[in-house]
């Protein structure tokens, strides 16, 4: 424990020099509001580090986190230089709602299992909201509270339609099986299908309009048939997305001059690289399909 907390403390410093008088020009410059998007930037390189590690302790994983982690202490720094919270009262908040929350580890509290855990988890999660709002210590952006609150506004979009999902189900709004979910796949496909077909009777900022909610609510649906399967939309796409790129690849080797080439030479290579190891398993999308669904948006 001492070593840790003596390389912490290093670390503490270092930031509180760059901050300093003598410091770095840009890191004094920062404001909470920049660190906000390089927070989020490095939990998503922490992300791909993990990926690329196929969840091992890799040192690019560690780099990664040490990375997020100079992020935060400059936060907190920032903070602190304009009068407001230092990184003791972000530690102390954390120890105090870690312990709050644990009553099975730190009190007598019993439980069966993870589920119990959670359901705990979120019973005490609940009255510490409903005792910040009878403070006035929370401000809801809405009046009225919603069995939907809880989940910060700028989560990634398919993680927060997954999450949506799984709080509407617990209060009974939900598809008894994934059937269902994949019935209004079909339904919203139909729409987005009947909207492109009417495109070309509106006018452009209409017909675009009109397309994006419904391409909105497809995906929408497309993430419930993701929960109801325990499969992580983020993850699965993901996972599309780097076969995607794979096979693509495997185009570029086949085809060096591949702008100038035909649309039949490049769905050889396209399905000759299904055979391929990187190419197994990719998405069957077809470039003459993808072609013809192109033309018929413009």
């Amino acid at each position: 424990m001492h070593e840790k907390l003596v390389a912490m403390g290093r670390l503490q410093q270092i930031v509180e020099t760059l901050r300093g008088p003598n410091g770095c020009p840009w890191d004094k410059v920062q404001t909470l509001s920049t660190m906000s998007r390089y927070l989020l930037e490095e939990s998503c390189e922490v992300q791909d580090a993990i990926d690329d590690a196929r969840s091992m302790p890799t040192p690019a994983v560690c780099e990664e986190l040490g990375d997020t982690l100079v992020n935060l202490l400059l936060a907190a720094q920032i903070s602190e230089d304009a009068g407001g919270f230092n990184i003791a009262d972000i530690a102390r908040n954390a120890s105090a709602k870690l312990v709050r929350r644990h009553p099975h580890v730190f009190a007598n509290t019993r439980v069966d299992g993870v589920d119990e855990v959670l359901s705990n988890w979120n019973a005490i999660k609940a009255m510490e909201k409903l005792g910040h709002s009878a403070t006035g210590a929370l401000e809801s952006p809405t009046s009225r509270p919603s069995r939907l609150d809880g989940m910060p506004r700028s989560l990634p979009p398919l993680e927060r339609a997954l999450d949506l999902g799984k709080k509407a189900s617990k209060a009974g709004f939900d598809w008894p099986s994934a059937e269902g979910a994949l019935e209004k796949v079909a339904e919203e496909l139909g729409e987005v299908r009947e909207k492109l077909a009417r495109s070309q009777e509106s006018p452009p900022r209409e017909s675009k309009n009109g397309l994006e909610e419904e391409l909105g609510d497809l995906l929408f649906a497309v993430v419930n048939v993701c929960r109801k399967t325990n499969v992580r939309p983020e993850q699965a796409l993901r996972g599309a997305i780097r076969k995607f790129c794979a096979r693509f690849r495997q185009i570029e080797a086949r085809i060096p001059s591949l702008e100038t080439a035909s649309l039949e030479t490049m769905e050889k290579a396209w399905q000759a690289s299904k055979g391929s190891p990187e190419g197994k398993g990719l998405p069957e999308i077809g470039l003459k399909n993808a072609a013809a669904a192109e033309g018929s948006v413009s």
